[in-house]
């Protein structure tokens, strides 16, 4: 039962939406579901969400969904006869219509306030950086360039710029109407793309009220690492999306900014997902590449508490072989970090002396020295158990829950085995119920340690306060 600890998002399109392939990816090692709100309507996501709930349900897994936010993706528009080659010193214009007809000599764009923004003199990227253009005047209601790098520009190809503050909302009109269909069908995370500051973070919380769904904040602007805390303060985890980050800071930065990412939310206690090309060359190819191998175990053995693909499942020829691949270097990974136990070792809980965070962590030492064979939080809300996956423990987590819906947010938590039971009362049942669980999962035999966490009074939220260390019988 206890596997890899690091979690798997698949992203879903039209190499595996169906409930056969969903249950290949799920018994694969497929932990989250992604859908990507860029692309499809809502009768098509309603279809993909009953395939998913259908095949968790088939291979008795619980399973949870991300709706990922398009955002204020800025886009051009459509060529009339096809793409267009762009060749350095090239005159190009950018207009605000979206509808204007792409040509050699310009192309609409879905942005509004291209004029406003973009000066003489400022540099935008087309392609996810592959073609750069330099403003030379405004035009009306276009923008006229000189093509400094070129290359074939194709339809509804991304528009970057680097360093423009933009007037535009992170969050936009069709983002509020994605939002309430995840809600309305029980998503469990949503991701908020381009976010730029904690406000952006809060204005999202605050449309979702008292909604379940959690907050994953995208990182891929370079006015987000300026405002991280404030970030971190308001969101249950964050997604690094090297894709338009890679874009919007220089290519190089990348790595060192992907670290400082993961070693503050290891210290902040919050889920890291990175993201993007990591293992590209499987949209068409049966193995990745060696470079890509050593990129997943990297971002593994750095912290991040689960890795996406993206391409890889949603349009490529080997969808389930990349979720195997991705699990067995996961696997390799976690055994170098769970030799080394550096997160327990140099992760301390808060300064705030939070109890909840110090018997997390006091559990998480007390395991690694009584040789436990599990650590079992009793939670509501989930909370308890993440506090406990914050220092990546070399000894499983078995969460024990009464909430399918804990069930599935603890989906996404580094090493966390999360178990549906009935409604505990006392701590006498908690321990009688530990035991009858792990044993009918073959988990534990007699003699066996393992520590129990919980809070007293019990069902109360924020209450763990409770760590047992119970030999089983």
């Amino acid at each position: 039962m206890i596997g890899k600890r690091t979690k798997i998002v698949a992203t879903l399109g039209p190499a595996s939406s169906s409930t056969e392939v969903i249950e290949k990816l799920i018994k694969a090692g497929t932990n989250v579901f992604r859908l990507n709100f860029s692309h499809g309507a809502h009768e098509g996501h309603l279809q993909v969400i009953q395939a998913i709930r259908k095949a968790a349900e088939n291979t008795r897994t619980y399973i949870a969904i991300l709706g990922d936010l398009c955002g204020p993706k800025i886009r051009v528009g459509r060529f009339t006869d096809g793409p267009v080659e762009l060749k350095p010193g090239d005159k190009f214009f950018l207009s605000e219509n979206p509808d204007e007809p792409g040509t050699i000599r310009g192309i609409g764009t879905s942005y509004p306030h291209l004029t406003k923004d973009i000066k003489p003199g400022n540099v935008v990227l087309l392609d996810d950086g592959n073609i750069s253009l330099k403003a030379l005047a405004i035009n009306g209601d276009c923008v006229d360039f000189e093509v400094l790098d070129g290359g074939l520009l194709k339809d509804k190809k991304g528009l970057n710029m680097p360093g423009i503050k933009l007037s535009v909302e992170t969050i936009t009109e069709k983002d509020r109407a994605d939002l309430k269909f995840m809600i309305e069908n029980d998503l469990d995370f949503v991701a908020l793309s381009f976010v730029r500051s904690g406000q952006d973070v809060k204005d999202l919380k605050k449309m979702i009220g008292d909604a379940a769904i959690k907050v994953i904040a995208k990182i891929e602007k370079p006015e987000a690492l300026n405002d991280l805390e404030k970030i971190l303060d308001e969101c249950e985890g964050i997604m690094i999306a090297r894709g338009d980050l890679g874009v919007e800071v220089p290519i190089q930065q990348v790595p060192s900014i992907q670290r400082h990412l993961l070693q503050r939310c290891s210290r902040r206690g919050k889920s890291v997902i990175t993201a993007t090309q990591m293992l590209e060359s499987m949209i068409e190819n049966q193995r990745p590449t060696r470079a890509e191998t050593t990129d997943v175990f990297n971002a593994i053995v750095d912290g991040s508490d689960a890795v996406m693909l993206s391409g890889e499942t949603a349009v490529g020829r080997n969808p389930v072989e990349a979720v195997q691949m991705m699990a067995a270097i996961a696997v390799e990974a976690e055994r170098v970090n769970c030799q080394t136990h550096d997160r327990l070792n140099n992760i301390l809980p808060e300064v705030s002396r939070n109890i909840e965070e110090i018997v997390a962590h006091s559990a998480c030492e007390a395991a690694l020295d009584a040789s436990a064979r599990a650590i079992i939080p009793f939670t509501r809300s989930g909370n308890t158990a993440l506090h406990i996956s914050k220092y990546h423990p070399p000894t499983p987590v078995i969460a024990l829950t009464p909430k399918i819906e804990t069930c599935r947010r603890l989906a996404l938590s580094w090493g966390v085995t999360p178990i549906l039971v009935d409604d505990l009362h006392s701590t006498d049942e908690m321990i009688v119920m530990a035991e009858k669980t792990l044993k009918e999962r073959k988990i534990v035999e007699a003699d066996d340690i393992i520590v129990i966490v919980a809070g007293v009074p019990i069902g109360v939220k924020g209450s763990t306060n409770l760590m047992k260390l119970h030999k089983i019988k």
